[in-house]
């Protein structure tokens, strides 16, 4: 994919003018990796503001060896987040799929010349989300390997339009457990991407974690950082494993598409927005509770 974050980010910054407040960067470890962890926060008044424990508040993030592409990833992130926010509850949310999944599933913001690149991303995201949602429900069979990365195993789930989603999962060095998901048309290109995400959680739970089960910090309010939690824990990852274990009660369903088009706005000035919905299993990924593997 030719990306053209260079030339059409060049003026993104508030001080020239564009949305983004400012990017912050430092060096983050992936297995070993040197790599470059960067977030990107828009101005205030482009998203609402989330009251997070855990994770980060910033508007986008973006993981990569190389600090000038993973600033761009953070943009993009950033942008395709602005995008929601203004049309999640907007008269025009049906048309893009939101009335069916308000979230952001299936979204993906990219600075390319073709729009095609943006929906390729955004229909692989889609796919990874639907894939987890049918295989934690019971809909779709998850097999069992382990990976290159010492310690780090993953479960393979076939995508319904082909590719696989990959979780990958591990024990941290301080107790809990860290997950990771991604979806590729192949094996291999989906584990690297959940490996990077694992070492994301991994990193955002560190000190969370030991605070949480010290007692010293209490359960978050948002339900998704508490799953992150409950799923770290030793029951948590039992419950994990159970569903590994079992037996799907039958195939995955063939997904209804009920948007898959660009999501015009003032973020077109500097990446094509796109959004791929799928109608999901059920609602139960938004609505249940602690022990839904889903965040």
């Amino acid at each position: 994919m030719l990306s053209l974050a260079a030339l059409r980010y060049r003026n993104v910054l508030a001080v020239h003018g564009g949305p983004v407040d400012r990017i912050e960067s430092g060096v983050f470890p992936v297995c070993g990796r040197r790599m470059i962890q960067a977030n990107a926060r828009l101005s205030a008044g482009l998203t609402p503001r989330r009251s997070l424990s855990i994770y980060s508040d910033a508007d986008g993030s973006g993981t990569h060896p190389r600090a000038s592409v993973a600033r761009h990833m953070a943009v993009s992130e950033a942008l395709e987040r602005w995008a929601f926010h203004s049309v999640v509850r907007s008269p025009r949310a049906a048309e893009f799929g939101f009335d069916v999944d308000p979230s952001s599933n299936g979204m993906s913001a990219f600075p390319g010349i073709r729009r095609t690149n943006a929906r390729r991303k955004a229909m692989l995201e889609a796919v990874e989300r639907y894939s987890l949602i049918s295989w934690w429900e019971g809909c779709a069979e998850g097999r069992l390997f382990e990976t290159d990365w010492p310690g780090v195993s993953a479960v393979a789930i076939d995508g319904p339009f082909g590719g696989v989603t990959v979780i990958t999962f591990a024990r941290t060095e301080y107790g809990g457990y860290a997950y990771g998901h991604a979806a590729e048309e192949s094996f291999g290109a989906a584990c690297e991407r959940a490996v990077v995400e694992l070492a994301r959680h991994e990193w955002v739970l560190r000190s969370s974690w030991l605070a949480f089960v010290s007692g010293a910090k209490r359960a978050p309010s948002d339900l998704f950082e508490r799953r992150c939690l409950y799923f770290a824990s030793e029951a948590g990852h039992e419950s994990f494993l159970r569903r590994l274990r079992s037996k799907p009660s039958g195939a995955m369903a063939m997904p209804a598409v009920v948007a898959d088009r660009d999501i015009p706005g003032p973020w077109a000035a500097y990446a094509t927005v796109w959004r791929f919905a799928l109608r999901p299993p059920s609602d139960r990924f938004f609505k249940d509770g602690d022990d839904y593997f889903f965040w």
